[in-house]
């Protein structure tokens, strides 16, 4: 029996199991807390099931629906500027934002964070370092499971050998230093592997914001260890397990390390958490009790303005942190308030602002290459950034010159606005920048643009609508033309001649390749229009339009001045001259004269081709002489224009 008991210690031994002269069972050593006395302590638990996804809980932001965590991150990620204090001094310091891309922004977001301290820091837990062996079976094998069954033989109670199969043993880690924990504790994970695996098979790492962090390994013998480690930073860690050089499965792991908080233990109040006004500071309080414990006060703000400068103040001694922010645009706001990781009570918090909106364009600085100018085709940048007190804005870019630039805009580089445009012909041009309705210092820029131009093609610009053809006096006629990029470079023009030349004829750039041509005629008849890009004639042209209806006149709009119509008259044999000048809305005409009076006098009318007309006379006979002036075709005195008929003195 002595050399069976031998033979079966020996291969249990091999096997990694271990065993003793009576029987044979699997044992591992486990950390634990032990007094002289007591039961020992319960095997581990079973690995937790692989969770499930769900989203965190949060406060909603009208941009994206987003989770929780993502959403803060987005926020660090946009702007996260670190205040400090020591006692009842504070020293300002602001980090500058990470470089990585950031998502374009609808609404201004403003995050400020201050590092609390608390009266006494809290260490890490001491390791308990007491052991004790208690039989524990290997934690339960995942689904994905490695290893090789093995026959092992143990003796039975009448002396013969019993063969024990031995299952196949599952690769698995588990624990809160896997998942979530807390900052400057112990991160601890259990690790489930074959029986024969031995901690120099184990390649364990965990990664933080900060760098690497010694991870601890104690071998708990039959596969089973335990690992620990402290990160001193919040943020996420990634954990690497392989065994003989392969990740375990689920390995790299990414765990959460947050910031200790009891946000039952902290209150924000205070008016500006409700309403504010932009001509003056908004400000509330937090209150932090000792058991606060040991964390960061985080404020981020969004709305229509950045809402700067945010400023804290903390009072040492009876842990009161006083914020003030300076909205400087009206509407809805919405302010977070964390202690830590986790919202105070009743954050986020829904600010109405009232006022008008407060800009300065003495406070946005412009700088970058594309104010330089460049070459055609090549893509220019230059960037806006909206110092502290510079207001909401908005950012408004114009840019006039030979050809329509491409502008794009990009609110989340790290220097402000990033405006980037390409000329497509060379000239020159000229930069015009508002923020609000002021053009900031130093607009207009005057660039120029080298390079060869493109080649000028209206035969490619197509018109379409009715009123190339046809319309109606008293209504706004119009059509549209078509100018396609390769149409080159250059500008629009309409020209109408016929009866009454409709004017102003309105030219519109509909800022989709296309431009709306709108006149309105005053009298019937057959109008030419002609179009011109670049001043030559576009297809089609020119088109002939058929006017209808009656014409419209006010005889009361045309006005007469001259000399002839003084106090003092004219002379005999003397050339009399007047004016006369029809204003807008006056109608066609035709104008008419008639000059009654003691001679028969001759009397001529000349169209100045300016819009204006002559009318001069000269008389043989001293007297009073009366001249009407009408305007269309008829003889009443609704024709007459304003003052006719005027009484003409003459004189020897």
């Amino acid at each position: 029996m002595a050399d069976i008991d031998g033979d079966t210690d020996r291969l249990l031994r091999e096997l990694g199991i271990g065993g003793g002269s009576g029987s044979a069972a699997a044992s591992v050593s486990v950390s634990v807390k032990t007094s002289s006395s007591g039961p020992p302590a319960p095997p581990p638990p079973p690995p937790p099931p692989p969770p499930s996804a769900s989203a965190s809980s949060g406060p909603v932001v009208k941009l994206k629906v987003k989770p929780a965590q993502q959403a803060q991150k987005e926020i660090d990620d946009i702007f996260d500027s670190v205040i400090s204090f020591a006692g009842k001094t504070s020293n300002k310091k602001k980090t500058p934002p990470p470089v990585a891309p950031k998502p374009k922004r609808k609404v201004h977001v403003s995050s400020y964070t201050m590092q609390v301290k608390s009266p006494t820091s809290k260490a890490p837990p001491t390791k308990n370092v007491a052991a004790v062996s208690v039989p524990s079976p290997a934690p339960s094998p995942a689904p994905v499971s490695v290893g090789v069954a093995a026959s092992v033989k143990k003796p039975s109670e009448s002396g013969g050998i019993v063969p024990v199969e031995q299952q196949p043993v599952a690769l698995v880690a588990f624990g809160p230093g896997l998942e979530t924990f807390e900052v400057n504790s112990y991160g601890h994970f259990q690790v489930s592997c074959p029986h024969d695996t031995y901690e120099e098979d184990l390649e364990i790492s965990a990664v933080g914001p900060t760098g690497s962090k010694p991870v601890e390994i104690d071998d708990n013998g039959n596969g089973q260890f335990s690992c620990s480690y402290v990160p001193t930073s919040a943020g996420p860690h990634t954990v690497t397990i392989k065994v003989n050089g392969k990740h375990i499965p689920g390995s790299p792991f990414t765990a959460n390390v947050q910031f200790a908080a009891y946000t039952d233990k902290c209150s924000a109040s205070g008016p500006g958490l409700v309403s504010g006004t932009t001509d003056e500071p908004c400000r509330f309080v937090v209150k932090c009790k000792e058991e606060a414990g040991h964390a960061r006060l985080r404020v981020h703000i969004l709305g229509p303005s950045k809402a700067e400068p945010i400023e804290m103040v903390e009072d040492a001694d009876d842990r009161i942190i006083n914020v003030t922010y300076h909205p400087s645009a009206s509407g809805d706001y919405t302010l977070r308030v964390l202690w830590g990781e986790a919202h105070v009570h009743g954050s986020p918090f829904n600010v109405l602002v009232t006022g008008e909106n407060i800009n300065d364009p003495s406070r946005v600085k412009v700088t970058g290459d594309g104010l330089k100018g460049g070459n055609v085709d090549e893509p220019l940048k230059f960037f806006v950034e909206g110092e502290s007190g510079a207001g909401p804005g908005p950012l408004g870019v114009r840019i006039v010159g030979p050809s329509k630039p491409e502008i794009t805009a990009d609110d989340s580089s790290d220097e402000g606005v990033e405006v980037t445009f390409s000329c497509r012909d060379p000239g020159e041009y000229q930069l015009v920048l508002k923020w609000g309705n002021e053009e900031v210092p130093n607009s207009p820029y005057s660039f120029t643009i080298a390079g060869e131009g493109r080649e000028i093609k209206p035969e490619l610009c197509k018109a379409s609508g009715s009123g190339m053809e046809r319309g109606v006096v008293g209504e706004a006629v119009s059509f549209v033309v078509e100018v396609p990029d390769e149409a080159g470079p250059g500008a629009l023009s309409v020209t109408a001649y016929g009866p009454h030349p409709p004017k102003p004829i309105e030219v519109v750039n509909n800022q989709d390749g296309t431009m709306s041509i709108t006149y309105h005629p005053i009298a019937p008849g057959e109008y030419k229009l002609e179009v011109f890009w670049a001043d030559l004639h576009i297809s089609g042209s020119p088109f002939t339009a058929q006017i209808t209806g009656q014409a419209v006149r006010n005889a009361k709009l045309v006005s007469a001045s001259g000399d002839a119509l003084s106090e003092e008259g004219i002379k005999c044999n003397q050339l009399g001259t007047i004016l006369v000048q029809p204003r807008e809305g006056a109608g066609p005409g035709p104008l008419r004269a008639k000059l009654q009076g003691p001679s028969k006098a001759d009397l001529q009318l000349t169209n100045n081709q300016d819009g204006t007309m002559l009318v001069s006379f000269v008389t043989k006979d001293p007297g009073t002489y009366s001249l009407h002036l009408l305007w269309g075709d008829g003889e009443d005195e609704e024709h007459e224009i304003s003052g006719s008929p005027f009484s003409i003195k003459v004189e020897n």
